[in-house]
């Protein structure tokens, strides 16, 4: 049984000398547990320092990926030059339904061109973005080998799980894998610390996730296989690094530090250290006491405690205690408050209500004022009223918090809802238009708005921001008709500064709504389970599809100008093309949406709430009249 070792052996002798081992695995220091040729890391050299040595951590990129933020990290990390660099996963947008091989060999393309330019060793993880199906699974071990694996460095072991064991989102430590983990603990009994990297927070998906389901919250538990690593990790100084959350927080777990990261480049809403959401990359010192870390933004540096436990428990808990199913009328209802000072310091706390331009909504009091002492629990109610026709229920009303401590310590600001069934709202009352057949000449599809089928007023003249918290900061104006042809499409695009018009996408069929543009969704069975999806930008760039396939396509007339001060579009599309009898269906539904860039960030305004949802669930459109 001993010849195929020996053979191995040799074989892997002469493959080095063939060719020369030129990274991590070159250093006397480094040793790995990965028989294969391929390696889950780059052929960089370490860079060696005598004493302690140091390493970065890198985070999620993928769920909203933001584009430029990674490859900036990238240029940061090289000017700090640590001795090498390692992942948390999540480095692709992939994910589980993505079956397109080109598409993601294409992804991985990207992505490992930017972790060639580290001056030093990457090592990979993978994450549910990066191997959630056998395709991807594929990709990942004809590139790296392996999925999980292990490492020491100057007496270091650092474990790299992974936490998609099985075909799936679920997160999932397999019986080989864990019994893998614990044989390396097993083995390497006697480093001096032993820090561990797993995508998903395992420990927190056994303590349970809670979910708003049907209004009521339910703790969500799943069995991972995190505990048999824990016990294996008792008695022994580690520490687990997690992303996934894309939001860093500080825990204390097994007599050690665990840590969920934020971002690099990820999606997140970026509202600062105290809700953990920043972009960043980790920082480790290694010492004779342990890690040293410090978490690095893009523009500066945050400690390891920026964000605890305590905190995100307090930023969680500034809710409404109630949860209104019944939403309109809405007349006089309480809405309470209870706030507790989990921190070591006093806290000022301030409340304003913001309230929509119109005088339908009304709170009281509108203003409010407490001090929080260490420990110190206080309950605040307000009372709010809706008063008038429920077309005037949004946008709603919202709460800001302000809470500060003396020394400057703590400083949070929320925006906090109305505790309402936003969703069963919307489909016990959607938004209503009412459109008209044109009698007169059907319209030159030039992008001009100047016939005269636009000099009516128009059909929706307001849109609101996803969760009906405010207003459009410019104007959008949008005219539909039809006749016995063709559905007619004008909308009118206010903006005042047009050389900061975002309109890259010029291929049809295309991402057009990262640019900004305008989409239209129509639903003409009124079924709410089916749509047709259009979306132009100020290019005239057309995507057209039937649900999420493209490769559907209209005989539509798209047409697009930009003017000093505003852009606009013009579309005509066959009625043929959506199978709909105008004399005999006259209710349909739709979605008109606006995507804005102010200062480089997109922000999206509907005709139709949606809230948290995207726009591709027909039951949260609103209805269309045709008369």
């Amino acid at each position: 049984m001993r010849y195929p070792i020996v053979f191995l052996a040799l074989w892997y002798s002469l493959i080095g000398s063939i060719y020369p081992q030129t990274g991590p695995e070159a250093d006397q220091d480094f040793d790995h547990s990965v028989p294969t040729l391929q390696k889950p890391w780059t052929q960089r050299p370490f860079k060696n320092d005598p004493l302690d040595f140091q390493f970065a951590i890198v985070s999620d990129r993928s769920g909203g990926m933001r584009p430029g933020v990674f490859p900036r990290a990238v240029a940061r990390l090289n000017e700090m030059q640590p001795e090498f660099v390692i992942s948390v996963g999540d480095l692709i947008a992939g994910g589980n339904w993505q079956r397109d091989e080109k598409e993601i060999r294409r992804q991985w393309q990207e992505f490992n061109g930017f972790a060639e330019r580290f001056e030093m060793p990457f090592f990979y993880l993978p994450g549910n973005h990066d191997v959630s199906n056998a395709l991807m699974d594929r990709i990942w071990d004809e590139m790296f080998g392996v999925r999980y694996y292990s490492f020491t460095y100057k007496n270091v072991l650092f474990l790299c799980l992974n936490t998609q064991d099985g075909e799936s989102t679920r997160p999932y430590l397999g019986e080989q894998q864990i019994a893998w983990a614990q044989r390396q603990l097993a083995e390497h009994d006697d480093v001096r610390w032993t820090i561990v990297f797993i995508h998903q927070p395992l420990w927190l998906t056994e303590e349970g996730i809670r979910r708003n389901i049907n209004g009521k919250p339910v703790i969500k538990k799943s069995n991972t296989g995190w505990p048999q690593i824990e016990a294996a990790l008792a008695g022994r100084d580690h520490t687990v690094y997690a992303g996934h959350v894309h939001r860093y927080t500080q825990y204390e777990r097994n007599e050690a530090n665990y840590y969920t990261l934020g971002t690099t480049g990820g999606g997140s809403a970026l509202r600062g250290s105290v809700f953990g959401e920043f972009d960043h990359a980790t920082w480790i010192t290694m010492s004779d006491k342990g890690p040293r870390m410090i978490n690095l933004t893009l523009d500066g540096m945050l400690p390891d405690d920026a964000s605890t436990e305590a905190k995100q428990k307090f930023w969680r808990s500034i809710r409404f205690e109630e949860n209104f199913t019944q939403t309109y009328p809405f007349e006089n209802q309480t809405l309470t408050l209870s706030l507790e000072n989990p921190l070591d310091t006093p806290l000022t706390a301030k409340f304003l209500w913001l309230l929509p331009a119109t005088d339908h909504w009304t709170v009281s009091p509108r203003r409010d004022q407490i001090e929080l002492q260490p420990g110190e629990k206080q309950q605040l109610t307000f009372t709010a009223n809706h008063q008038g026709t429920v077309s005037t229920y949004f946008p709603l009303p919202k709460m800001h918090a302000h809470f500060q401590a003396p020394d400057q310590s703590f400083h949070l600001e929320r925006m906090v809802h109305l505790p309402l069934d936003l969703t069963e709202h919307v489909k016990k009352h959607p938004e209503k238009m009412h459109i008209t057949k044109n009698t007169a000449a059907a319209p030159e599809i030039d992008g001009r708005l100047d016939d005269p089928l636009w000099q009516s007023p128009p059909t929706v003249s307001r849109l609101i921001p996803r969760q009906a918290d405010g207003y459009m900061p410019v104007d959008t104006q949008a005219w539909l008709s039809y006749d016995t042809s063709h559905l007619y499409l004008g909308v009118h695009c206010e903006e005042p500064i047009v050389r900061d018009l975002q309109q890259q996408i010029a291929t049809p069929d295309g991402d057009v709504w990262e640019d900004d543009s305008i989409e239209f969704f129509l639903d003409t069975n009124n079924a709410q389970k089916t749509y047709y999806h259009f979306a132009i930008n100020p290019k005239g760039t057309l995507y057209d599809a039937t649900q999420k396939n493209p490769k559907w396509n209209s005989h539509a007339k798209v047409a697009a100008t930009i003017q000093d001060e505003s852009w606009s579009i013009e579309m005509a599309i066959p009625l043929k093309d959506l199978k709909v009898d105008t004399a005999n269906l006259t209710t349909w539904r739709g979605q008109i949406v606006r995507h804005h860039y102010k200062a480089g960030e997109k922000k999206t305004y509907q005709w139709s709430p949606t809230f948290w949802y995207a726009n591709q669930m027909p039951q949260f459109y609103g209805k269309i009249s045709l008369q």
